[in-house]
């Protein structure tokens, strides 16, 4: 069976490249053309019984020429693209290209599209991957994975750009255009080449100049309406210099000079004074409190579906951008191939440093929830409450809020499922309110409903 399935997936990766070739070089009249003289050349064999060779010799004409015509495309063209800073994930994202035309000859009727990176997936992510369309497909497709693997693909590229019309460009002279396309996915697009086509006089095949013109486009995860959670924590003492945290809370205003000890770190030395004296001097400033929340994204996809995950990676934005305007820090927990930490708020980078960062997770390949919550008991001390985006609510994650919750740790916890069940809230059983199961495909109309000033 193994070596009957990677026999497929060969075909398939030729059947691939073939079928690619194809449509990009014939056109919607070209392939339909194409169909006639594949159909005529099996009805037509015998050309006693039949008259279908007539129609393939008419057919296979009209694309030999068409074949030729194309041969006499030659144009000096220079294509840049104008590419946003972001882009965002099922939202239509635009952007500007310019062709410049360094012949002495006008050139009309052009075609152009920007080509996107496409990996295609290995034997091994061919067999392990889980598309959810499959669920509706028939018995077949799902035996052989053909449609799966066209899934994969188009997941990979991340988005389908269609040809745009460039009606003339005069000669020495550029013409200047708007793209719209829609992203299917979030983390980066990776542009490779720009292609400029002309069709041939019957509009059946394209000749086209490519030109490599390398970039990439950040998409950034769909977001929701949230609120900002006041979890009701207390202020907590924030260790280290926070100097940069742009005056939070109880700010840290310098209070005296003293003399230097071992320990101290070199951006506090008073330089000045450290010139006159010739001792270093450090300057001392006022302890640092103000609210500071954790936020923790778990990232053990295991059984679950990627749909459940993209939704937790969305959940997790949300939550990201609604601390732009408010007097408080918030850092972004998970374990992915190693254990990451990072921290925004005003004075520690902007909420979009997070989007970035979320743009770009992925799941971990093996659950680690020792490291996890270590992770998050290592920071706990600064924590003022924890927000937890979960995908399950099994025995090791109801453990894990259980041991923040017996040290009085204000948790509010998020579940996402792919289909409504009544779960315990467990640890949470004295605030249920805190304890929100979201479904995947109801997520903003459920979060409206929830009653944040209870929380």
């Amino acid at each position: 069976m193994a070596a009957t399935g990677r026999l497929l997936y060969h075909n398939f990766h030729i059947l691939h490249r073939l079928s690619r070739w194809t449509r990009d070089r014939f056109s919607a009249t070209g392939l339909l053309i194409l169909s006639c003289i594949i159909a005529a050349g099996i009805f037509g064999i015998d050309t006693r019984a039949s008259l279908a060779y007539q129609i393939f010799s008419i057919s296979f004409s009209l694309l030999l020429i068409s074949f030729l015509s194309s041969l006499l495309f030659r144009a000096r063209l220079t294509c840049k693209r104008h590419l946003p800073e972001y882009g965002t994930v099922f939202l239509p994202v635009r952007y500007s290209v310019t062709i410049e035309n360094s012949d002495n000859k006008r050139h009309i009727d052009l075609l152009y599209t920007d080509i996107l990176e496409s990996k295609f997936p290995s034997f091994k992510e061919f067999k392990t991957a889980h598309d959810p369309a499959d669920k509706n497909r028939n018995w077949f497709d799902r035996k052989i994975g053909y449609p799966k693997l066209m899934s994969m693909l188009q997941r990979n590229r991340g988005a389908s750009i269609s040809w745009s019309a460039v009606d003339e460009i005069p000669a020495q002279d550029e013409k200047g255009f708007t793209i719209e396309f829609i992203p299917t996915r979030r983390g980066y697009l990776r542009f490779t080449h720009s292609r400029v086509a002309r069709p041939d006089p019957f509009g059946l095949f394209l000749s086209f100049k490519s030109q490599k013109n390398p970039e990439k486009l950040l998409i950034l995860p769909k977001t929701y309406r949230v609120p900002h959670v006041n979890l009701m924590g207390h202020r907590k003492y924030q260790q280290g210099d926070l100097n940069q945290a742009s005056l939070v809370g109880d700010s840290q205003e310098f209070m005296s000079l003293r003399d230097y000890q071992p320990g101290d770190p070199l951006r506090s030395i008073h330089w000045r004074s450290y010139a006159k004296r010739g001792d270093p001097i450090v300057k001392e400033f006022k302890d640092e409190f103000f609210v500071r929340h954790g936020l923790v994204l778990d990232t053990f996809i295991e059984d679950h579906t990627p749909s459940q995950f993209e939704e937790a990676v969305s959940l997790a934005a949300s939550f990201s951008l609604s601390i732009e305007d408010q007097d408080s820090l918030l850092d972004l927990l998970f374990i992915g191939n190693e254990t990451h930490h990072f921290t925004t708020g005003r004075g520690f980078g902007k909420s979009s440093n997070l989007l970035e960062i979320l743009a770009c997770v992925t799941p971990s390949p093996e659950p680690d929830f020792h490291n996890l919550t270590n992770l998050i008991e290592k920071n706990l001390s600064e924590f003022s409450g924890l927000i937890l985006i979960l995908l399950d609510w099994d025995e090791k994650r109801q453990e894990m809020v259980k041991r923040f919750t017996s040290i009085k740790v204000p948790v509010i916890v998020f579940v996402i499922m792919e289909s409504p069940v009544n779960l315990d809230p467990g640890p949470l059983s004295n605030h249920p309110e805190r304890f929100i199961p979201l479904i995947t495909d109801n997520i903003q109309d459920a979060l409206d409903s929830i009653n944040w000033a209870g929380i």
